[in-house]
């Protein structure tokens, strides 16, 4: 596992060496530089057959190799390179160039910029949690959770908009550009509202009588909402393609902001009834274990490997 930028140990424990590059976000060309051929000397002397490229710094980097290598590019957006587009284009021509294997998390997700058909679906996969630890059968919405990146796609002012017009606490879970610009915005209308920034637990805190709300505007794989349905808290997710494909209810599904109001008020104190059945949720998670995500990879990286073209 090589990390590029630095940051503090998740709740996930690694089985493996990890040599970290501790570039500083947002640390500048300068910083990059450094980062880039400290990636190069890493690859020199652990000498991979094959190489793993998730998000857009990643991909950058492994499109600079000065050594050949087979490269896979994880598609986990259907927005990759968002604030960088020009650039990202570049980046995957060269990665094109090199003969690249594409692949996404979802099968909703196409591999931009020409959009064309991933090459192989490898799902993200959930940690076991066993049996639920949020309380049952609470009848009436108590609190309006929000669990995220606070960025453009995730729109987390809508989830401010649906707490100021319904009056019911909002809770934030997360971290992210706008979280300044919220905060000063609930401060300001005197919304109820807490933001409990980026822990390492977020369902910990979930209490009987919360509603997960999930406005994004698109979205990747939605680990949030795979991780409500472990969870099994009472959602609404905006209806985008990403959050179609699991079949939920119609219920359960906003298109405008106005869809979420009323949802809340029709179901204010019926909550039970904006849980995903056990059948529909069961079915998505079976998908999601670890065993089956391991055999997916093991399947696709052997395969890879007895190529005549590696």
């Amino acid at each position: 596992m090589v990390p590029i930028n630095f940051g503090v140990s998740d709740q996930v424990n690694l089985r493996c060496e990890v040599f970290p590059q501790n570039r500083q976000w947002r640390g500048g060309a300068l910083d990059t530089v450094r980062a880039l051929w400290r990636f190069n000397k890493t690859v020199r002397s652990w000498d991979p057959d094959i190489i793993v490229l998730n998000c857009d710094l990643p991909e950058m980097f492994g499109a600079m190799l000065p050594s050949f290598r087979t490269l896979v590019v994880i598609e986990h957006s259907s927005i990759p390179w968002i604030q960088r587009v020009r650039l990202g284009k570049i980046v995957r021509r060269m990665l094109r160039l090199r003969g690249a294997t594409w692949v996404s998390v979802s099968s909703h997700i196409s591999i931009w910029p020409n959009l064309n058909k991933a090459q192989a679906i490898l799902q993200n996969p959930l940690q076991s949690i066993g049996h639920s630890t949020i309380p049952k059968e609470q009848q009436r919405i108590s609190r309006l959770i929000f669990i995220g990146r606070f960025s453009l796609e995730k729109r987390p002012e809508i989830a401010l908009k649906i707490g100021a017009t319904t009056r019911i606490a909002l809770e934030f879970i997360g971290d992210g550009e706008l979280r300044h610009l919220m905060e000063a915005q609930a401060s300001r209308d005197g919304i109820r509202s807490q933001f409990r920034g980026q822990v390492q637990t977020p369902w910990q805190g979930i209490q009987a009588g919360d509603l997960l709300i999930v406005p994004s505007e698109t979205e990747g794989d939605g680990l949030v909402v795979l991780e409500g349905l472990q969870h099994e808290i009472p959602m609404l997710v905006s209806d985008i393609p990403a959050f179609r494909r699991f079949g939920f209810p119609e219920a359960n599904y906003c298109l405008e902001i106005s869809d979420f109001v009323s949802r809340i008020q029709e179901y204010g104190n019926n909550l039970e009834s904006l849980k995903v059945p056990l059948e529909i949720a069961k079915g998505i998670l079976q998908e999601r274990e670890l065993s089956s995500v391991g055999d997916s990879w093991e399947g696709f990286i052997n395969q890879l490997a007895e190529s005549p073209f590696n």
